[in-house]
C-alpha cells in the first residue's frame, strides 16, 4: 500500500472520529432535551407524559456509549494507519490507551443494553397477563438477551487483532 494512500486514510479515519464526536456532543444535547421534556411532563395532568412517551435513561446510555466506541475506534484505525506507514510501533502507548478505552466503551454499552433487558423484562413480569403466557412467547422474547453479546464481541475482537497487530509491527521493525 502507498504512503500517500495510507495517508489519506489516516486523514479520512481522523477526520471520521471527530465527526462523531461532533455528533456524541449533539446527541447529548438531543438526550438532555428529551429527558427535560420527560420530566416537564411528570410535574403537570396526566396525559402529557403518554403524549412524548418515557425517557429510557439505559437506551440514552446504549446509544452514547456505542457512539462513543466508535469514535474511539476512528481514532484507533487512525493510529494503527501511522503505524503502518511507518513500519515501526510509533505512538504505542496512545494508541494502546485508545484501544482500551474503546473496547470499556463497548462493555459499557452491553452492560446498559443488558439493563435495559432486565428493566424491560421486570416490567413485562409484573404485568399479571404476561405471566400466564407459556413458552410460545417468552422463548422470542427471551432472545432479545442475544443482541448486548454483541458489544462484547466488538470489544474481544478489537482487544485481540489490535495486540496482534502490534506484535506483528514490533517484530517487523526490529527485524528490519
Amino acid at each position: 500500500m502507498s504512503k500517500k494512500l495510507l495517508k489519506l486514510s489516516r486523514i479520512g479515519a481522523l477526520i471520521l472520529g471527530w465527526l462523531l464526536v461532533i455528533g456524541i456532543l449533539g446527541s447529548l444535547w438531543g438526550t438532555w432535551n428529551q429527558f427535560d421534556v420527560y420530566r416537564t411532563g411528570q410535574q403537570v395532568p396526566a396525559g402529557f407524559a403518554d403524549i412524548f412517551g418515557g425517557f429510557k435513561i439505559w437506551s440514552a446510555l446504549s446509544s452514547f456509549f456505542s457512539k462513543l466506541g466508535s469514535a474511539f475506534l476512528a481514532f484507533l484505525i487512525a493510529a494503527v494507519f501511522r503505524m503502518i506507514a511507518r513500519q515501526a510501533p510509533v505512538g504505542n502507548e496512545n494508541a494502546r490507551r485508545l484501544m482500551i478505552v474503546c473496547c470499556l466503551s463497548y462493555l459499557a454499552d452491553a452492560f446498559s443494553q443488558i439493563c435495559s433487558f432486565i428493566s424491560s423484562m421486570s416490567v413485562l413480569l409484573q404485568l399479571e397477563m404476561y405471566r400466564s403466557m407459556g413458552p410460545g412467547f417468552w422463548f422470542p422474547v427471551s432472545l432479545n438477551a442475544i443482541p448486548p453479546l454483541v458489544p462484547i464481541l466488538y470489544a474481544a475482537t478489537i482487544f485481540v487483532l489490535y495486540t496482534h497487530f502490534t506484535r506483528m509491527v514490533t517484530f517487523e521493525s526490529e527485524v528490519a
